[in-house]
């Protein structure tokens, strides 16, 4: 979770000092007074590098298949020595800081991480930082430690300093003397227990409900399995099964992921972890790993959710879980420095949702170009059910995946037969019917989830769009083009998801983490095909000799049009009616409820102003992006 928000509260600065635009965000907060100054703090301030122009350069050589540098990577330690600031630069940044009272280390040269006190940090920054709650009425506990104004830096040091890890600073309890932190995370849906379903697509017809245009709708899946997933998607037909790549998933776990991976590996028919296949990462820099409770339990499961994809894919590539860092001021930034310097991975994939302020953005950036050198690709959820509407377009779209520098996944719904054959696939959109309170009808369609996408705010058209990207969904209110999303999809749909097993499953963040044990649900979202196609790369790369693509953007788009990717549209059944299906859940009296889900494509039913929801239309779409990947799309790196 995070309470900033790019473009607001843009305060002017002193003429001698550079805002940090972004950094100040109190709508519909209550001010509680100022935080005293002697209270403890710890801050991250991420720094620029030598030449922020020349790294872009670089990067895009590496990645463009079109270019005469393409896939000539280099090693971390080259591009450190090439990249990072010159000593006397950092120092400067390390006077203004230290002259504040500031104790100043360097754990890696993207960075500098800073303790003191507040009275410290105000000095510094030029603001003041108050606590905030809000309203009684909201129900949301906990305190919010935000500076009233946009933090600032010294004008001289404005082309060095990017941002600071953390704007707000969330305190679980009354003590602003003890803050934790909260992170965003791309909404997921748990679909519920494998009840009142079928194996596959049709299987069941869904009996006692209402019938819809005459026929009896069917039961939702119960949870495809991966070799289903396989088999439906064409992946399952050179062969490649992630041998000899490393795919990071960033997420914290609990210590039984790797015998939950074995369980559910054992029961859905995938093969088990091998000994050294799967590494655990508490967390990035040895914080504490985050707990069971609050935020932790949600990153629990979705570490099994993005662990099992991978594996369910691609069996045979070995997966890193980065847990994420709970330090006072670290950020996710400091889960994918980790996955760059110290592991092996070419495949980072995130279920994580936010959108950092411009210059926080231009840190990661950094980073995701960092890893495009070093032939590492990021992989991003595009968000679920809307995850954001800006004020420039109405755009529904992670701000994370939003970025030039990565891959974004948005989500399908998938039909898979009786033979394990795809019968059909549109983008993920399920307006709900409720059923009738006599139980003789479906009550009107109601708005519910579905795949986040659209255009990004404040983000130039990639050359990689252009050419591919329709001006309707590019086109900005100036007339220019801009980045859209996503760029590839896969199945997200809870109601057509896949069987997840895990032990944090069973619990709660109210439970005791000690009853908890091994059960299995229904699972969907981007949190789901995200780690989906990340497994799909870990077999494109295999099918490719063992060559990484790095930042694989590029040798998506190459591959536009053609039968590497499935177009997904909206789909119609012969009479021209929209799918359905019926879904059952638990209502507070213990029973089971039906629901009905049409497979419209879209997350909205009624009108929506000027705004444009993502949705599917031949060719390049904000739902789907170019498409699904199909056994083409491995076939076109066989004998490279």
């Amino acid at each position: 979770m995070t309470l900033t928000t790019a473009g607001a509260a843009t305060a002017t600065a002193a003429p001698d000092r550079v805002p940090l635009i972004g950094t100040s965000f109190t709508d519909g907060l209550v001010d509680q007074g100022p935080v005293p100054d002697g209270t403890p703090v710890a801050q991250t301030v991420y720094l620029a590098v030598k030449d922020p122009d020349g790294l872009a350069r670089r990067a895009k050589a590496v990645s463009d298949p079109a270019s005469p540098g393409y896939g000539r990577f280099l090693g971390r330690d080259r591009i450190r020595e090439t990249t990072r600031l010159d000593r006397a630069q950092v120092d400067r940044v390390r006077a203004w800081l230290t002259g504040a009272g500031l104790s100043v280390t360097e754990p890696d040269w993207r960075h500098l991480a800073v303790t003191g006190t507040f009275g410290q940090l105000n000095k510094a920054f030029a603001v003041t930082f108050h606590d905030y709650v809000y309203p009684p009425e909201s129900g949301i506990k906990g305190h919010y430690l935000i500076s009233t104004t946009n933090l600032s830096v010294p004008a001289e040091l404005g082309a060095l300093v990017l941002g600071v890890g953390q704007d707000t600073i969330l305190v679980r309890d009354s003590d602003p003397a003890a803050p934790r932190r909260s992170t965003g995370r791309s909404p997921r849906v748990d679909a519920g227990a494998a009840e009142e379903c079928s194996k596959y697509w049709g299987q069941r017809p869904a009996t006692g409900v209402p019938k819809v245009n005459g026929a009896t709708p069917p039961l939702k899946p119960c949870g495809y399995t991966p070799k289903q997933l396989r088999h439906a998607y064409g992946l399952d037909k050179l062969g490649v099964t992630g041998a000899g790549q490393t795919v990071a998933v960033v997420a914290s776990s609990m210590d039984t992921l790797e015998k939950d991976i074995n369980t559910w590996s054992d029961r859905v028919g995938t093969q088990r972890l091998r000994p050294g296949q799967f590494t655990r990462v508490p967390s990035p820099d040895g914080s504490p790993p985050e707990g069971p409770g609050d935020g932790g339990y949600g990153a629990m499961i979705e570490a099994t959710i993005d662990a099992e994809s991978v594996h369910g894919i691609a069996p045979d590539a070995n997966i890193v879980a980065i847990g994420q860092s709970t330090a006072q001021g670290g950020n996710l930034l400091a889960s994918l420095g980790y996955a760059l310097d110290h592991t092996d991975a070419s495949i980072v994939s995130m279920s994580l949702a936010n959108d950092p302020p411009p210059g926080l953005r231009k840190a990661f950036d950094q980073v995701y170009q960092e890893g495009a050198l070093q032939g590492v690709g990021f992989y991003f959820c595009t968000g679920d059910g809307g995850y954001k509407i800006n004020d420039t377009g109405g755009e529904w779209l992670n701000g994370y995946a939003g970025s030039t520098w990565v891959t974004g996944v948005g989500g399908t719904s998938v039909a898979i037969g009786k033979d394990g054959d795809r019968e059909w696939e549109t983008g993920w959109g399920d307006p709900v019917s409720p059923l009738s309170k006599d139980g003789k009808s479906w009550e009107e369609m109601q708005s519910t989830g579905g795949t986040g996408g659209g255009r990004a705010t404040g983000q130039p058209q990639p050359w990689y769009q252009r050419g591919v990207v329709p001006d309707r969904y590019a086109t900005t209110s100036d007339g220019s083009r801009g980045r859209v999303g996503p760029d590839v999809a896969f199945d997200a749909d809870p109601v057509t998801g896949m069987v997840v097993g895990g032990t944090p499953l069973n619990g709660s963040p109210a439970t005791d983490p000690g009853t908890w044990h091994y059960v299995e649900h229904t699972f969907g979202g981007t949190s789901l095909s995200t780690p989906l196609f990340a497994g799909v790369q870990a077999l494109a790369q295999q099918a490719n000799g063992g060559k990484r693509f790095g930042f694989a953007n590029p040798v998506l788009y190459q591959r536009a049009g053609t039968p590497a990717f499935r177009d997904v549209t909206a789909y119609r059944l012969p009479n021209g009616d929209p799918a359905t299906a019926v879904v059952y859940g638990s209502d507070p009296s213990g029973g089971k409820t039906p629901e009905l889900h049409h497979f419209l494509a879209t997350q909205w039913v009624g009108p929506v102003g000027d705004a444009r929801p993502p949705e599917v239309a031949p060719g390049f779409d904000t739902e789907t992006g170019l498409g699904t990947p199909t056994g083409a799309y491995l076939r076109s790196f066989a004998g490279h």
